[in-house]
């Protein structure tokens, strides 16, 4: 690994050649990656005819493990297969943990007393029309029939989010997987008092394994450089560094690939859980780092993330762990709400208000990897840009760019570094930008 100067001066390098902030407004038109719902990404909604009700509402079924079955027809043998073998196991979806849902693309079926008369636990939505079949992605928007249409299976966590897609082509082998899988599943219990809890969402599945290792690589090929804090000095946001407050590396990514996959699995799996739980459009997204903290001492202290004009902006905070299972402490704690401390899966996301006190633990043993982005919206946007005039010197100028694609190039930075002799950037002289001057009371805001 480079000496730290060097890690410190190639970092800074890097944030001009690739900005962090970057919208996330959706693509048009869709690209390839969208063509398919994927494991951790939000099932979408309709309201249907089923054989119970000619208005049913899928978002009310949450809670539950759902089985959703496009079987499409009884008159196709894998379809007639699918369905009799879930029918046949009827008494797993008896426990209230389970329910089962088909799907049907066939109207001759809307007559057929086995699926009209189905056992507790057991519905049948009817969709004549493919609208549902579309909405899944299993049709073609403007596809006029249901060619093509192969049985496939979704199974959705309570929250409805995607934990499995089964689509083999023999209709028995394929709810036999799904029936095993259930078995595994953990049990969700009766109701139960709520323990005291702070308002922040884990989300599981947001990156897959092979993009968290892809990121841990790239961190550890490229090293990581020293993890500073914003602070106000003089009316003006400055970048400091203080061990006694933060101790983190942080890698900034810079291999466009890497970018793009880490912002559309947000724009797909978080933006529309935000929306959900906060009523909040996120727009933007501020900052593609891999941060690590180890059992030398890595922590952060208590902090919010949203306490200077430079960090105001900040609606919420984003921790993606990438390798949850391979350190012992470090986990995220909310002073504000008790001692409880969090830790979401490898892939999976902790998701909360930039501006709620919060800490990363210290790291007791191993190395802990995370990713760890800001999201906001329009609005915010604005004022991040109208508060460029208090940004000291080597804090970043933000141009705020109109919205455009998901991946369209980020907006340009202009560097507000002093320039010293011959025109170039101070720290290239031996002066360290961000850096403040001076000192205050109570705890540094974080970022």
């Amino acid at each position: 690994m480079a000496p730290l100067s060097h890690q410190s001066c190639r970092a800074r390098a890097a944030m001009t050649q690739i900005k962090s902030t970057l919208t996330l407004t959706p693509a048009a038109p869709p690209r390839p990656v969208d063509a398919k719902l994927l494991v951790g990404d939000p099932a979408p909604m309709f309201v249907s005819p089923s054989n119970v009700n000619p208005a049913f509402d899928f978002s009310t079924t949450a809670g539950r493990y759902l089985v959703l079955s496009f079987f499409g027809s009884r008159a196709q043998p894998v379809g007639q297969a699918l369905i009799e073998a879930f029918v046949a196991a009827a008494a797993t979806f008896a426990d209230p943990d389970f329910y089962f849902f088909g799907v049907s693309c066939d109207p001759a079926d809307r007559s057929d007393a086995q699926l009209t008369r189905l056992p507790p636990g057991m519905d049948i939505f009817w969709d004549h029309e493919r609208q549902i079949a579309k909405r899944y992605r299993l049709l073609p928007a403007d596809a006029a029939n249901a060619q093509g249409l192969q049985p496939v299976t979704f199974l959705l966590d309570p929250a409805l989010r995607v934990i499995g897609i089964f689509a083999t082509q023999d209709g028995r082998l394929q709810a036999d997987s799904v029936l095993q899988v259930l078995k595994r599943l953990p049990k969700l219990g009766p109701p139960r008092p709520a323990q005291l809890q702070a308002p922040v969402l884990i989300l599981p599945h947001v990156f897959e394994r092979d993009l968290c290792r892809r990121l841990i690589d790239g961190f550890q090929k490229n090293g990581g450089s020293e993890s500073g804090f914003m602070v106000e000095r003089g009316g003006r946001t400055v970048r400091e560094s203080d061990p006694r407050h933060k101790r983190r590396s942080d890698w900034i990514i810079t291999d466009r690939a890497l970018v793009e996959a880490a912002q559309d699995r947000i724009r797909r799996r978080i933006v529309p859980e935000v929306a959900k739980a906060f009523a909040f459009n996120v727009t933007r997204m501020e900052r593609h780092i891999v941060a690590s903290y180890d059992q030398s001492g890595g922590y952060f202290r208590p902090h919010r993330d949203n306490t200077t004009k430079g960090t105001a902006h900040r609606r919420f905070a984003v921790t993606i762990n990438l390798n949850a299972e391979d350190y012992t402490g470090g986990d995220l704690m909310f002073p504000e709400f008790g001692r409880a401390t969090y830790r979401a899966p490898t892939g999976g996301a902790v998701v909360f208000s930039c501006s709620l006190l919060h800490e990363a633990l210290p790291v007791l043993r191993g190395q802990r990897f995370a990713y760890l982005p800001f999201l906001y919206d329009e609005a915010a946007a604005q004022i991040r840009q109208a508060n460029n005039a208090h940004l000291g010197d080597g804090v970043s100028v933000y141009q705020m760019s109109a919205p455009k694609p998901a991946l369209a190039p980020p907006d340009k930075p202009r560097s507000k570094a002093p320039r010293g002799k011959g025109g170039k950037p101070a720290h290239r002289q031996g002066k360290r930008p961000g850096r403040g001057t001076g000192k205050s009371g109570g705890r540094p805001a974080g970022n």
